[in-house]
């Protein structure tokens, strides 16, 4: 036990610097992790909506051009205010945040009597904080109720791992690939067991399906390298080795291994070199907070999992019509962990849903200061900040698509829109227009580019691009109604 109890630290030592004192169990919603990976998936999903969205807000909001609007939004309560909480410092903040996240996991279960989430909740709060007995009790009432949760039996196959228990996690692990095939990371999980009880080439080939899967994954890559290393196949080994630090240039781990299979090629100087690489990137983890760093990353990790807590509570009562709570909850979520896009997203629909969009615009730009690069986002605040009229936001927002994603025809399309709309750079409306024509030949883009060039004073062409979105849209009376009124003119 003495001796797995090291090789299982080491495998939590693979991604960070220290070890964790707080397990990261698996969840009723997606873990914050995998659930970053949704939101990112979401947000490409509502980008192709917004792009659709925004072509038929286009053709309704720019129709308006030729008849000004009797009304505007009333800017007020536009503010999130969001909760603030000062990050865990001592053993007794850290306690009370455990206490809290009982009570509440306790008055989930209390108020959704025998649902499997609430039940999944508490688990998992209990896997966390140490109680392995409890978090396994709740979670075999969650499948009591409900057999086919993959995540529960992939939950509990690491509960069974950190205890040594290797071949009941594996049993537990390909339960849940039954019910799931295209899980992620369970084959990864399942090699890692199987290299640490010497099957090696039983590993080997999971790490292969893991990778049909998360291809890009770096601690699978240095786990079949680590397999390879046992195995003595210098080669495979050194070349998993350096796609794990391709992947994740900070893999401190990689390197040691590097430098491992370096030496026994008999190549010193390239053992010296990543031997001295995996020191600099230990001592940088090091550096800033020294003794105390596992510690404060323990005290991180506790807040962030608590969140997913809140998160998950706030995603019930959000099912349950109970809005008014779910956005308190969520709140209380992203006050722990400021960065989750997961929660904003969350609380954005709760707005949406109520119809307040100049909140939902509020949580948008928040996404997009904490990921300025995310195109997608940008976009979002763009078709906002233009549906209330905030056109210089929205100028800013889709200058900034522009930038991030060139090759992508909805910000062109919806910059010239706003130009036509304020009456203001007409001729790189038609530019932009154009640009997004080319890039993209679809019936709003040539709506867009008809109307810039009605507003530059060239009929005939905006005549032409208007025929030609009326040809792939014939049944758009917008559309047809624009055909009419330049026709006319002509």
């Amino acid at each position: 036990m003495k001796k797995y109890k090291k090789t299982h630290q080491r495998r939590k030592k693979y991604e960070r610097a220290g070890p964790r004192k707080i397990r990261s169990p698996g969840h009723s919603k997606p873990s914050f992790s995998i659930a970053r990976k949704r939101a990112v998936k979401a947000l490409f999903i509502a980008v192709i909506l917004c792009a659709a969205a925004a072509g038929f807000f286009s053709i309704k909001y720019l129709w308006r051009v030729y008849k000004q609007p009797k009304t505007s939004l009333s800017r007020t309560q536009d503010r999130v205010l969001l909760p603030v909480r000062e990050p865990l410092r001592t053993e007794q903040e850290f306690a009370a945040l455990k206490k809290e996240e009982l009570e509440l996991a306790d008055k989930l279960m209390s108020e959704f009597l025998g649902n499997e989430n609430s039940l999944m909740i508490m688990g998992n709060v209990w896997n966390r904080y140490g109680d392995t007995v409890k978090a396994l009790n709740f979670y075999n009432r969650v499948l009591e109720i409900n057999p086919k949760r993959a995540d529960v039996y992939s939950v509990m196959g690491e509960v069974y791992l950190a205890e040594g228990k290797f071949e009941e996690a594996i049993r537990y692990w390909r339960k849940a690939l039954e019910i799931q095939p295209l899980l992620p990371n369970v084959h990864s999980n399942v090699g890692h067991a199987l290299m640490i009880l010497g099957r090696r080439d039983e590993a080997i080939r999971e790490f292969e399906k893991d990778f049909q899967i998360t291809p890009n994954s770096p601690l699978t890559y240095f786990l079949l390298g680590q397999t390879y290393l046992q195995e003595k196949d210098y080669s495979n080994a050194k070349k998993n080795y350096e796609m794990a630090i391709k992947i994740n240039p900070q893999h401190a781990n990689a390197y040691y291994g590097l430098a491992t299979v370096c030496t026994r090629l008999g190549n010193r100087d390239k053992a010296k070199e990543y031997s001295e690489m995996f020191k600099k990137l230990k001592s940088e983890s090091r550096k800033d907070l020294k003794g105390r760093k596992i510690l404060y990353d323990d005290f991180v990790e506790t807040q962030k999992l608590a969140a997913l807590t809140y998160y998950e509570a706030g995603q019930m009562y959000r099912g349950a019509g109970k809005l008014h709570k779910a956005e308190e909850l969520l709140k209380q979520a992203a006050s722990l962990d400021p960065e989750n896009v997961s929660c904003l997203l969350e609380l954005a629909s709760i707005y949406q849903k109520n119809n307040q969009p100049f909140k939902v615009l509020y949580i948008f730009k928040k996404i997009s200061e904490i990921e300025p690069e995310n195109a997608i986002c940008h976009f979002k605040v763009g078709i906002l900040s233009f549906q209330l009229k905030l056109f210089d936001e929205a100028e800013k927002a889709f200058r900034n698509v522009i930038t991030l994603a060139p090759q992508q025809s909805a910000a062109y399309r919806e910059l010239a829109g706003l130009y036509v709309k304020t009456g203001k750079k007409l001729p790189q409306a038609r530019q932009l227009a154009e640009k997004a024509v080319a890039l993209e030949a679809s019936a709003a883009n040539y709506f867009v580019l008809s109307l810039a060039c009605d507003k530059n004073g060239d009929t005939v062409n905006a005549l032409s691009a208007i025929k030609r979105a009326v040809k792939l849209e014939p049944e758009n009376l917008q559309y047809r109604r624009f055909f009419n009124l330049i026709q006319q003119r002509n």
